[in-house]
């Protein structure tokens, strides 16, 4: 069976969208990837409410959702369209996350969203224990899709359950459990760099061990706990499911919906998490809001929806395009952020100041001497490309009038 796929969206008359139709079908251009779509545009362009439109077809109850006009009572079926492929049988792939998990036998398909989360303290369990929420519950809920405690539970019964294994003798068993877990590990590590293991204490409280350094759980710095508590959110689902011929994790189908995840990461996190995830989840479809040129830069293969105001409404800014890890990141935000800038906005007014004043040198036309030699006194001790780069508009002006300007303004 192929696999389940969002095809395209279109909006009608909702949020800053007049009409809005975005197409993802596009093809995958690696299998061994997942397929990514990444939403960029400036702040009020609509990304997250178009991430919040697609849940909409998996979430029988989008209130729940953070965007509250979806509970107003639209009529979804006027403001949203979806194109969906392969779900021709619709009752096997759209979640009804109000149904308990086991009224179903298995499952082939899920869908989960995640924003930037890193709310957690004072998160106690008392030992092993059932998790009694079903698995689905808030999976389409950007603001309530992680619950710690729920996450902590499972680490505990999972560390629980491997070492009674081993004291039962039963290493093959053992060996399941901290597999389980041991994907979660590997995941973070890939990320940072560092040895991950999570463990815990006689008390049942959980702590991860980076390089031989134990944290707690919860004075995790904010990027690690952020980043820990999505993908560990996820893969906890993902293991309590019950999915069709016992398919491994890595090989299931999914769309996994994320909303500024990078949003507490170091660059150097960014630059890393989005490849980790494409190359774990082969077959899934991911779509990502974004406003960092590094996660936009970390994968080859994604397509990047760029989006624009246009009036008082949002607009699709071009054609999609495809992502390259071999751009450059001055590439990056020119093409897709509309970046052009090299410096700070205080010496980028400064350097449009000497190159308006060199245009009058170039032109013949009189100009301040002293402002002149100001700015390139100024922008020269700023640093090493801003002294470069004036040396260079100099040596322009020299060839071109066939002086030296310095040495004119230093005889005056």
């Amino acid at each position: 069976m192929k696999n389940c796929r969002i095809a395209y969206l279109e909006i009608d008359n909702f949020g800053v969208f007049e009409h809005l139709r975005i197409d993802f079908s596009k093809d995958k251009k690696d299998p061994e990837n997942a397929e990514i779509h990444i939403l960029t545009g400036e702040n009020g362009t609509g990304k997250t409410t178009i991430l919040e439109c697609l849940t909409i077809k998996f979430d029988d109850k989008p209130g729940k959702t953070t965007n509250t006009n979806f509970s107003k009572g639209k009529d979804r079926e006027n403001v949203f369209r979806f194109g969906i492929e392969n779900s021709h049988k619709r009752d096997k792939y759209i979640i009804n996350q109000q149904k308990e998990l086991e009224q179903r036998e298995t499952y082939e398909f899920a869908a989960f969203c995640y924003a930037g989360y890193r709310k957690i303290s004072g998160i106690k369990v008392i030992g092993p224990q059932r998790i009694e929420d079903s698995p689905l519950k808030d999976s389409l809920n950007f603001s309530k899709s992680i619950n710690p405690h729920n996450l902590i539970q499972w680490i505990v019964n999972t560390k629980t359950n491997e070492l009674n294994s081993k004291g039962r003798g039963d290493f093959e068993k053992a060996k399941l459990f901290k597999k389980t877990l041991e994907i979660l590990e590997n995941v973070i590590s890939d990320i940072i760099n560092q040895s991950v293991l999570f463990d815990i204490d006689d008390n049942f409280d959980v702590l991860l061990i980076i390089d031989e350094l134990s944290l707690p759980f919860d004075v995790m710095p904010d990027g690690l706990k952020s980043m820990t508590l999505w993908l560990g959110d996820l893969l906890m689902r993902m293991d309590r499911i019950k999915w069709k011929d016992d398919l491994p994790i890595f090989e299931r189908n999914f769309i996994l919906f994320l909303d500024e995840i990078e949003v507490h990461l170091h660059p150097a996190w960014q630059r890393k998490i989005l490849p980790v995830v494409q190359k774990l989840f082969k077959n899934a479809q991911i779509f990502i809001s974004t406003h960092s040129p590094f996660v936009v830069g970390s994968v080859d293969g994604a397509w990047v929806h760029k989006l624009k105001k246009e009036g008082a409404y949002a607009v699709l800014d071009g054609e999609p395009t495809l992502s390259s890890d071999g751009k450059t990141f001055v590439q990056i935000l020119a093409d897709t952020f509309d970046i052009t800038s090299l410096f700070g906005e205080q010496n980028e007014r400064k350097i449009l100041k000497f190159k308006a004043i060199k245009d009058l040198i170039l032109s013949g036309q009189q100009y301040d001497e002293t402002e002149f030699n100001t700015l390139i006194d100024e922008l020269s001790k700023e640093s090493r490309a801003l002294e470069n780069l004036i040396s260079m508009e100099i040596k322009q002006i020299n060839k071109t009038l066939g002086i030296d300007i310095l040495a004119i303004h230093a005889t005056v």
